[in-house]
C-alpha cells in the first residue's frame, strides 16, 4: 500500500507581521554607518565620558572624569522649545540657562542662592539618573522627568509667543524676540520689562547684543534686520534697516573687530563691523555696520552669498589666515558650507551625514587630556552640528585653511530644534519638539592633582598632610583592636539631629550643672536657644527656671545664664498673671538677681577703698 502525500498549492497571498512593515528607528549605528571618521575611537571615547554623548562602551575605558551630569528638563507647557541659550559666567558657578518655549523665557541656574536653584539641587542628584536619561520617549515613563525641576525665574512676554532671546555680555539684561514683532528687553533679576521696540507686526526669529550693550540687531519674517539703540526715545523707529531678502530671516550673527588688536592683517581690515543674516531665499548676506548712527542705507550689503538651501544657522569663527579676517559657516538642509564673508568665496562644502534639516551649528572647545605630562594641555576646536533627525556630529575644524572633517556621531532620542554651549565646553543643552530641554554637563575630575610646592608651614594644608595616606601591604600598622568609640550622651544625639528642645530637657533631668550649661551655651552657637526655649508649658518651664534661680549667681556660670534668663523674660513675659507656679519662679530670679546686685555694688566699694589705701600719696 503507498502513501501519497498531497501538497498544498502555495497561496497568493503573502502575510506580514505589523512590526516587519513598520519604519524601523534609526539608531546611532544605523546613521553613522559608513562614514568616513566614524571609527575615530579617542573622540567617541572623549565626547562619552565628557559629557555622556555616545556609547556605554567607553565609560569605564581610561576615564578621566566621574559620570557626567545630566538632565532631562519637562516643559512647564505643551510647546516646542525655540532656543536655548547660556548666560555669561556671574557670580554663581552655573551659567545660567534660558530657555524659550511658549509665552515666556524660563531662566535656570540665575538664583543669586545657588542653594535655593532646583535646577542646582537635580543636577547634583542627577549621577544616579544614568540608565533613565537615555532611554526613548516612546518606551520611557515620567519618572524619568526631572519634574522637580523648576525655572528660578520666567520672564512673560505679554501672553505673545517668545522665539528667540539674547543676552548682553554683562547678564543683566535680556533681549525676547516674539510672534507678533515685539523686542522685549527685560531685567533678568527683577524680570520686569524695561522697554519694547515693534516696527512690524512679523514674528522676530534672531537677536543679537553688540558689544557696547546700547545696540540690538533683530530679523524675523519681514525679510529685515534692523538695529535699535537702546537709549532712542522713538520705540517705532529703528536706528538702521537692512533690507534685500526675499524670504524669512531666519538666523542672524555678529561679528566686530576685537578691541585688542592680536593680529596685524586687523588693522589693515576695512571693515570692523559686520553682520550676517540667513534667509529661506537660500542666501547668506554680509553687511557693514559700521558707522550705524550715519543714516545711510545704500551700499551697507557688501556680499550675498548661494547656500543652496533655506538658512537655518550661521556661524562666525576665528581665522589664523592673514587673508581672512573671520571665517563664516552656513547651515541649510543638510550641508555646510565654509565662506570668506568679505570675497565672497566658498572654501569648502560639507556634505553632512543628516538625514534631516540642520537645525544648529556651535563651536565646542576640545581639551587634548592625553597630554598630562606637558604643562599647557592642547585646546583644539570641534565643530557640533544639530538636526531633525536627533543626530549630533562632531567635526574637527582647521582655522587656517578653513577645513571640516566628520569625526564622531550619536542620536539623541528626540529630534533637536536648537543647541548651545558654555564657552569653556563643559555643558551642553539641547531643545527638542517635544518641549524637555536635555542637559549635559562634565563631571567632576577623578585623576588626583599632584602638589607641587609643600604647604606653608601652620597653614591648614600642613597639619593635614598624610591624613588621606593609605597603608602600605608591608606597613606596620599600629592599632589598638580593644579601643571603643566613645558612646555619645543621648542629649548629644539629640543635638546631633536638631531636636533642640528634647535635648535640653534631657540634660535637665540629670540635674549636673557643668553638662546643662555646656548645652546651653552649645545652642547659642548653633542660634538655636531661643527655639529650645519656647514652646514650654509650666511642668516643662519649672525645671529650667529653677536651674537658673538655683545658679545664676555662681561665678563660673553667670555669663552663660544671664542671656538665657534674658531669653526667658522676652519669651514668657507676655503670659505674666497666668500661672501662679510661673510667677513665683520669676519673683525668686529677680530676688537672686537684686541679692546678686546688692553682693557686686558691696565688692565695688570694697575695691574703691583698697585702691585708695594702696595708692602712693602725693
Amino acid at each position: 500500500m503507498s502513501t501519497t502525500i498531497v501538497t498544498a498549492p502555495p497561496s497568493g497571498r503573502n502575510f506580514k507581521t505589523t512590526a516587519s512593515l513598520q519604519t524601523k528607528r534609526h539608531t546611532a549605528s544605523s546613521v553613522t554607518s559608513g562614514q568616513e571618521g566614524f571609527s575615530d575611537s579617542n573622540e567617541a571615547r572623549y565626547w562619552t565620558q565628557k559629557l555622556g554623548l555616545g556609547n556605554s562602551k567607553y565609560d569605564a575605558t581610561k576615564a578621566r572624569f566621574a559620570h557626567p551630569r545630566a538632565l532631562r528638563i519637562p516643559p512647564v507647557r505643551a510647546a516646542v522649545t525655540q532656543q536655548v541659550l547660556f548666560g555669561p559666567l556671574l557670580a554663581s558657578k552655573h551659567p545660567p540657562l534660558a530657555v524659550v518655549s511658549g509665552p515666556r523665557v524660563n531662566l535656570y541656574a540665575s538664583s543669586s542662592s545657588p542653594g535655593t536653584s532646583s535646577f542646582v539641587r537635580a543636577l547634583s542628584q542627577s549621577a544616579n539618573n544614568k540608565n533613565k536619561i537615555d532611554t526613548p520617549s516612546y518606551l520611557r515613563d515620567d519618572s524619568s522627568l526631572n519634574h522637580n525641576v523648576e525655572p528660578d525665574r520666567m520672564v512673560q512676554t505679554g501672553g505673545n509667543l517668545a522665539l528667540c532671546a539674547s543676552f548682553r555680555n554683562d547678564g543683566r539684561l535680556l533681549a525676547v524676540g516674539t510672534d507678533v514683532g515685539e523686542v522685549r528687553v527685560c531685567d533678568v533679576s527683577m524680570r520686569a520689562t524695561l522697554t519694547t521696540f515693534r516696527a512690524t507686526s512679523f514674528a522676530i526669529r534672531s537677536l543679537q547684543w553688540f558689544r557696547n550693550g546700547q545696540h540690538i540687531l533683530a530679523a524675523g519674517d519681514d525679510a529685515v534686520a534692523r538695529i535699535w539703540n537702546l537709549s532712542s526715545t522713538n520705540k517705532e523707529k529703528s536706528l538702521l534697516e537692512l533690507k534685500g531678502h526675499g524670504d524669512v530671516i531666519r538666523c542672524t550673527a555678529l561679528w566686530q573687530q576685537p578691541t585688542k588688536q592680536q593680529q596685524s592683517q586687523l588693522d589693515s581690515t576695512e571693515y570692523k563691523e559686520l553682520v550676517v543674516t540667513g534667509s529661506y531665499d537660500h542666501t547668506v548676506r554680509i553687511w557693514n555696520v559700521q558707522n550705524i548712527e550715519e543714516e545711510m542705507e545704500e551700499g551697507r550689503c557688501l556680499a550675498v552669498l548661494n547656500h543652496g538651501d533655506p538658512l537655518e544657522a550661521v556661524c562666525l569663527l576665528k581665522s589664523d589666515n592673514p587673508d581672512v579676517p573671520v571665517w563664516l559657516l552656513s547651515a541649510g538642509g543638510t550641508t555646510i558650507k565654509v565662506w570668506n564673508p568679505l570675497s565672497g568665496q566658498c572654501m569648502a562644502t560639507i556634505a553632512t551625514f543628516h538625514r534631516k534639516t540642520i537645525t544648529g551649528v556651535v563651536p565646542v572647545l576640545r581639551t587634548n587630556f592625553e597630554e598630562d605630562n606637558q604643562k599647557s594641555k592642547h585646546v583644539s576646536l570641534r565643530i557640533l552640528s544639530t538636526g531633525l533627525d536627533g543626530v549630533v556630529q562632531f567635526h574637527s575644524w582647521d582655522p587656517s585653511t578653513g577645513s571640516m572633517k566628520h569625526l564622531y556621531s550619536t542620536k539623541l532620542t528626540e529630534s533637536i530644534t536648537s543647541v548651545a554651549t558654555d564657552k569653556d565646553g563643559d555643558r551642553l543643552v539641547f531643545g527638542t519638539v517635544s518641549g524637555e530641554v536635555i542637559f549635559r554637563m562634565r563631571g567632576p575630575s577623578i585623576v588626583p592633582k599632584k602638589r607641587k610646592l609643600e604647604p606653608r608651614a601652620g597653614t591648614y594644608a600642613f597639619f593635614q598632610r598624610g591624613m588621606n595616606a593609605d597603608p602600605n601591604a608591608d606597613d606596620y600598622t599600629v592599632a589598638n583592636p580593644n579601643k571603643k568609640r566613645k558612646k555619645l550622651k543621648e542629649w548629644d544625639v539629640s543635638i546631633k539631629r536638631f531636636r533642640y528642645g528634647e535635648a535640653l530637657d534631657q540634660v535637665l533631668e540629670t540635674k549636673h550643672p557643668r553638662s546643662i550649661v555646656g548645652v546651653l551655651e552649645e545652642l547659642g552657637k548653633r542660634r538655636a536657644l531661643s527655639h529650645a526655649l519656647s514652646n514650654r508649658d509650666e511642668e516643662s518651664l519649672e525645671p529650667l527656671l529653677s536651674f537658673v534661680i538655683r545658679n545664676i549667681r555662681r561665678p563660673h556660670f553667670t555669663s552663660v545664664l544671664i542671656g538665657v534668663a534674658h531669653k526667658l523674660i522676652d519669651i514668657y513675659g507676655v503670659i505674666a498673671g497666668e500661672s501662679d507656679v510661673v510667677d513665683e519662679l520669676f519673683k525668686k530670679l529677680k530676688y537672686q538677681i537684686a541679692l546678686e546686685c546688692a553682693d557686686q555694688k558691696a565688692l565695688m566699694l570694697l575695691v574703691g577703698q583698697i585702691e585708695s589705701l594702696s595708692s602712693p600719696i602725693l
